[in-house]
């Protein structure tokens, strides 16, 4: 490759490189954001099983 041909090459490449870390920051920016009421059901709840209500029931 002549000493043109890496110019044109390098340029494109950086143009590539630009665009897709700009088009990366636009992604991270318009991602929506969860409500904390939408937090606060999504929690997990605990495994352990409750025998003592179980056993104090009529």
């Amino acid at each position: 490759m002549t000493r043109k041909e890496w110019l044109i090459a390098a340029i494109l490449t950086f143009i590539t490189i630009i665009a897709w870390v700009i088009f990366d920051v636009i992604h991270t920016r318009s991602q929506v954001e969860i409500p904390q009421k939408t937090k606060e059901v999504m929690e997990p709840i605990s495994p352990d099983f409750d025998t003592q209500s179980l056993e104090s029931a009529p």
